[in-house]
């Protein structure tokens, strides 16, 4: 398959992210418009309808074409990862899916994005459940802990007792 424009700016824009220290996309779409001797709007377009071509080659299977950068499970993640603050701010899955694909994609883009919260949603569980378990360890160690001291406490407690007895009868003894 021969590259695209699109292909091209979204290959470009993700190196300049990459390798040269660009800090927003922003910058590296203005960056790749001067190079292309492009609009910057132009360029912007280009970006989006390559990322929209992208995501729509995962969704469906296929195989990135040539000059896409990043595999197929590198794309999709990114692709959900952007829009997941979309979804957090109020938008619908379906509206966000719409933003990143075609209006025929964007039910399987949805669908691919759902499975991906969940899994996400999975894992941030599991973690959870591992950082719950390690702290109820070290809650029930810190109890033993306590208890020892509490033992030692006493210990130590009952040991004065004896003194101030044994002190009190030497000075009885003494004074009598």
């Amino acid at each position: 398959m021969t590259t695209t424009i699109a292909d091209q700016v979204v290959e470009r824009v993700e190196a300049l992210m990459r390798e040269s220290g660009v800090r927003t996309r922003a910058q590296a779409i203005r960056r790749v418009a001067e190079e292309m001797d492009r609009s910057v709007s132009a360029t912007s377009s280009a970006y989006y309808a390559g990322r929209r071509a992208a995501a729509a080659d995962v969704v469906a299977g296929r195989a990135p074409r040539r000059g896409r950068s990043g595999g197929a499970a590198g794309d999709h993640t990114r692709l959900f990862a952007e829009m997941l603050p979309l979804v957090e701010a109020g938008a619908s899955i379906e509206q966000a899916a719409r933003r990143f694909g075609d209006e025929d994609e964007a039910d399987d883009i949805a669908g691919g994005f759902t499975r991906w919260l969940l899994s996400e949603r999975e894992r941030a569980a599991a973690a959870d459940d591992a950082d719950l378990a390690e702290a109820r360890r070290r809650i029930t160690a810190l109890e033993a802990e306590a208890r020892g001291l509490r033992r030692d406490l006493t210990r130590a407690r009952r040991g004065l007792a004896r003194v101030r007895v044994i002190t009190d009868d030497l000075l009885d003894d003494e004074s009598g």
